[in-house]
């Protein structure tokens, strides 16, 4: 793993097997809440649906096992082989209808208009032109689609950060850094110069579960 990938910050800084079982042990809580959002905000019936920076593609993989997207095109994307690999090992093990792709929030590999739901967890502070990925989101989405972001905050609550970092320690995850957040207001400015203030929405909680992170909401034009 390269140390100058790690320290701009453009990905985590344990491997695909960390992170998968950092992932099945901590974050069920936040991939709930995530994935009910998913549901809440699902656009269609059947359709096309894309995780962008899917990590080992856990999010798909329960996703999937939801009888609300029975039938959905599910696609990971993934800038590293080894979450790429282990995503499509995971899906190939448990028979899960979804695949793995490698490619750039920055450009991404696919087509205009050509997506129902695209989705981003915990991936755009890595992310070096975050203006470029937020209008390649909304570039790919077909008419009334929907892009989805959520993220952590770098204001989050102390008491929050620590009990998070205490799960973290749990299962021997190094302790979540702030530096490389945003805060809620940059978020909102990052939305205008991409020129999706009008068709995007910005939420965020004090309390609970919430306050650890923001939420974008990009609805296209019908």
């Amino acid at each position: 793993m390269s140390e100058k990938l790690l320290a701009k910050g453009l990905r985590n800084r344990q491997n695909a097997a960390d992170y998968d079982r950092f992932s099945e042990a901590v974050l069920g809580p936040w991939d709930e809440l995530f994935l009910d959002r998913c549901e809440a905000l699902r656009p269609v019936q059947t359709g096309t649906f894309v995780d962008v920076g899917a990590g080992t593609g856990v999010v798909l993989d329960r996703l999937s096992k939801r009888a609300a997207f029975a039938g959905w095109t599910m696609i990971g994307l993934e800038l590293y082989d080894d979450m790429v690999m282990a995503g499509n090992a995971r899906f190939a093990a448990q028979s899960v209808r979804a695949e793995m792709r490698q490619g750039d929030a920055q450009e991404l590999p696919l087509a205009d208009a050509s997506v129902d739901m695209v989705v981003s967890r915990a991936t755009i502070h890595h992310i070096p032109d975050k203006r470029t990925a937020l209008k390649e989101m909304a570039r790919v989405l077909r008419p009334a689609g929907i892009g989805l972001i959520h993220d952590a905050r770098r204001d989050m609550p102390k008491d929050l950060m620590d009990r998070f970092n205490a799960m973290r320690a749990e299962v021997g995850y190094l302790p979540t850094t702030l530096e490389e957040k945003l805060i809620p207001q940059e978020m909102e400015t990052l939305l205008h110069e991409a020129g999706l203030a009008s068709c995007s929405t910005l939420a965020f909680g004090n309390d609970g579960l919430a306050a650890l992170g923001f939420e974008v909401v990009i609805r296209a034009a019908s």
